[in-house]
């Protein structure tokens, strides 16, 4: 037996660890060579792109190829937020009118017709059950409020909100209601109402279709208070004072007037028959009774009476001073004059007769004939109409 020496030994050692270093790094080399041959091997059944082919310039006679769309890129994109839709509706409109103006408590022997006002930012028609609002263009239809659908009458805007009068058949009975323009209107009172106005801030009322006394209550409804001993059957109001039709006058019908200051009431006309006035710088201008026709005024100072027009054809549907100049709705006219009669012209013909208004508001008339809403610039008394459906 050969016997090896120490370095002999330590040499043999050394190649065998050399040779199997060898052989384990052979085999992880051909372990990775497989895997990146398996990974791109085709799948059975999927087709493998075939290579780029490099093209040959195209020559200068060559028909021009359309280039090709290019391929969306696989990253998300972020979506542009979206335009925010100018609102719909009209444009709002300013219609103001001076002190020297009595309003629109015109004259209506009932509920029924046209029912208009103006919250500061658009004029409310009613028309039916259909809330209209307009608005600049006073050529331009009115425009329908979605998700109004009551039959509102007697319009009215105060402090922000639309109040009007919903006829209950049960009751047979007005109840007043108001409306924030988004939410379900609320019943201000359980009371009844028939007739009412705002004054100073507070709601003047009466209960009932003849007669009965006037009352007031605060514009949530509190409040209630009977005011008046004696009766009213229709009243208006110079922004002050009370004026009321009553039987309570005296022997005859007179007109009483309520002062809420004081709380005093007291007969100032007498006797008066007429329920179609209104109250002006000192004078009740009013229709006579008789005919519905000629149209006077009486001094509240001392009675003294003047007329206005005798010679009046038609009926007289309703009277407005707005910028200290009378408005007459008569027939199928509307008439302007001084308020002592004097200057009298004619702003408009109709060829059908008026039913009901007359509302002014700024340089606007409204008013209809049944038919059509009809609204008039009072400046040079061009007329436009709206059909009612």
């Amino acid at each position: 037996m050969v016997e090896l020496s120490k370095e002999g030994f330590t040499m043999k050692r050394s190649m065998k660890l050399i040779i199997v270093t060898a052989i384990v790094l052979a085999l992880l080399l051909s372990a990775c060579t497989g895997n990146n041959e398996s990974e791109s091997s085709p799948t059975p059944g999927q087709q493998t792109a075939p290579a780029t082919q490099t093209q040959e310039p195209a020559s200068a006679t060559s028909e021009p190829t359309a280039t090709p769309e290019a391929t969306p890129s696989s990253e998300p994109t972020t979506e542009p937020d979206p335009t925010e839709e100018p609102a719909s509706g009209p444009e709002r409109v300013d219609l103001t009118n001076g002190s020297d103006s009595t309003g629109n408590s015109q004259y209506q022997a009932s509920h029924y017709g046209l029912h208009v006002t103006y919250d500061g930012n658009y004029v409310n028609i009613m028309n039916y059950t259909e809330l209209l609002q307009h608005g600049a263009d006073i050529t331009a239809e009115p425009v329908t409020f979605e998700g109004f659908e009551y039959q509102a009458e007697d319009l009215q805007f105060h402090n922000g909100l639309l109040y009007f009068l919903v006829y209950d058949f049960d009751l047979g009975a007005y109840n007043l209601y108001a409306y924030d323009y988004e939410n379900e209107p609320v019943k201000v009172t359980e009371s009844t109402v028939y007739q009412y106005e705002f004054i100073n801030g507070k709601i003047y009322y009466t209960k009932e279709f003849y007669q009965g006394p006037i009352y007031s209550m605060n514009p949530d409804g509190s409040g209630e208070t009977e005011l008046t001993q004696m009766r009213s059957h229709g009243f208006t109001t110079d922004g002050n004072i009370i004026y009321f039709y009553s039987t309570d006058a005296g022997t005859a019908p007179g007109i009483v007037a309520y002062n809420p200051s004081t709380q005093e009431e007291t007969t100032v006309v007498f006797p008066f028959y007429s329920h179609n006035f209104i109250v002006y710088n000192g004078y009740i201008y009013y229709v006579y009774e008789g005919t519905y026709r000629s149209i006077h005024r009486v001094s509240l100072s001392d009675q003294s009476i003047e007329d206005l027009w005798l010679e009046m054809t038609d009926f007289t549907i309703s009277m407005n001073i707005s910028d200290g100049m009378l408005y007459i709705l008569s027939g199928n006219s509307i008439y302007k004059c001084n308020p002592d009669g004097s200057n009298r012209e004619k702003l408009f013909e109709n060829e059908e007769p008026f039913k009901t208004g007359l509302y002014i508001f700024g340089d606007r008339m409204y008013t209809t004939d049944g038919y059509d809403i009809w609204v008039i610039d009072r400046n040079d008394g061009s007329g436009y109409s709206f059909s009612i459906e």
